[in-house]
């Protein structure tokens, strides 16, 4: 009885919500991050299967759990995911995936990296110095999201025809690269 009325007492105390709707269960809360457009990334093998998706480039926002500037970059990184249905975009935690995030040459979070996959407009593919990688240059957190947009829209991908391959470990970098044709 005690637990019953320290809830009641609470909810004559507090003010309403201001939407005068309940809050939503735990379970419709949680279903909107599995919902998510942008799948977040725990492992290097997952960041690995992304590139041969069959998507003509990646997109990752790279940040950590004290990151302030990677949580408000989450909801406008999924309108932006909204906008390019041909880019496989995914968010990534560099403690949970420190290979993916070194393959990825991030050195700052949060950070904003796009890798083309597929050809180029001449029918060279494109490889890892293709990357880019987007971070905050003199805490201008605010230019992150529109360099990346940016980005995006400056580069020309052609699907490749013999359909996306795995990317091999080069021992010499320590880190991946597509395969030679």
């Amino acid at each position: 009885a005690g637990l019953a009325e320290g809830v009641a007492t609470l909810a004559q105390v507090l003010p309403p919500r201001s939407t005068g709707f309940p809050a939503p269960p735990m379970a419709l809360r949680a279903s909107r991050c599995l919902l998510a457009i942008a799948p977040r990334i725990r492992s290097a093998e997952a960041y690995e299967a992304l590139k041969t998706s069959g998507k003509t480039m990646m997109v990752g926002l790279f940040t950590a759990r004290f990151s302030l500037a990677g949580k408000m970059y989450k909801p406008h990184f999924q309108a932006l995911a909204a906008n390019y249905p041909n880019a496989a975009f995914y968010t990534c935690d560099v403690d949970d995936a420190p290979l993916a995030a070194y393959d990825a040459e991030v050195a700052d979070v949060p950070t904003i990296v796009i890798l083309p996959l597929g050809l180029k407009p001449d029918g060279s593919p494109y490889d890892k110095s293709d990357m880019v990688v987007i971070a905050p240059e003199l805490a201008r957190f605010d230019l992150v999201l529109p360099r990346a947009k940016a980005a995006m829209d400056d580069l020309a991908v052609v699907a490749d025809p013999e359909g996306p391959r795995s990317w091999e470990f080069d021992p010499a970098t320590g880190t991946t690269s597509p395969t030679h044709r």
